[in-house]
């Protein structure tokens, strides 16, 4: 597949710089993990990728253009990002919040459209949600309302997908099924992922390729299924004393727990 994502050389922070000099490529229908520890700048990286700081230099390039020059609207045509906390949207509908993903290419108070009807009962679909579509978000449990913002990412249609933490008010088999259809979402080639993780053995299972960040630079990149036990127990044991890594035997997999 080719290059989705490109980024050259990214400073990223608030008053002082948290992410320096961090220089990577995503391709299309890839799933790409970014681990660290607390305070690595895991977070700050997706946001200086949708040139949402203040303090920011570098470049970030989707399909080959840069996203410095263009618009909110623009860029979120070409990016989705979900962050770690979103609101409760008190008073909308799973439909209505699901229907938002639709801003950035059809604008305010217009009413849906057959397409984004389509779209939206698909991403309903896909995320297991479809029951939930006419009630109130605020009347949901977090975990609930968690899906629905995933649907909605899905149903914005941009080709690079930054998620951050997007498990984290999901229970186990909501998790593993999140990522089952996101897998799907990319399988296609037309879509990419970038998604910041604190389990490592969440994303040795479904990442094809990690990123490791510490105090804001990359130090390290694995491929889980190309690169040998002993790298990932190197690699990984760096960002995690104490952790440890193990293959099982008859699907060659990679986990780990912590000593």
């Amino acid at each position: 597949m080719g290059t989705m994502l490109e980024v050259r050389n990214l400073w990223a922070g608030y008053t002082d710089f948290v992410v320096r000099d961090l220089s990577f490529a995503v391709a299309g229908g890839e799933l790409v993990g970014i681990l660290g520890r607390n305070g690595s700048g895991k977070s700050t990286l997706l946001r200086g990728l949708t040139c949402g700081l203040r303090r920011r230099r570098g470049q970030v390039l989707v399909r080959g253009e840069d996203c410095a020059a263009l618009s909110p609207r623009q860029r979120a045509r070409r990016m989705a990002l979900l962050p770690q906390h979103t609101p409760s949207s008190p008073g909308l509908r799973v439909e209505e919040v699901l229907e938002l993903g639709r801003y950035p290419w059809e604008g305010p108070l217009r009413p849906p459209g057959s397409q984004t009807r389509e779209l939206v009962r698909r991403a309903a679909e896909q995320f297991g949600i479809e029951g939930l579509l006419y009630r109130d978000c605020a009347a949901l449990s977090q975990g609930q309302r968690q899906l629905v913002q995933l649907a909605r990412v899905a149903v914005q249609g941009a080709p690079v997908l930054l998620l951050d933490e997007p498990n984290s008010a999901l229970d186990f088999p909501n998790t593993h099924q999140f990522f089952r259809t996101l897998t799907g979402l990319l399988a296609g080639g037309e879509r990419c992922a970038l998604v910041v993780l604190h389990d490592p053995a969440l994303a040795l299972r479904w990442c094809g390729r990690l990123l490791l960040l510490e105090e804001g630079r990359l130090v390290g990149e694995l491929r889980p299924g190309e690169t040998g036990l002993h790298a990932v127990q190197s690699a990984l044991g760096r960002l995690y004393p104490g952790l440890q890594v193990r293959q099982d035997r008859e699907s060659g997999r990679l986990f780990c727990a912590m000593e």
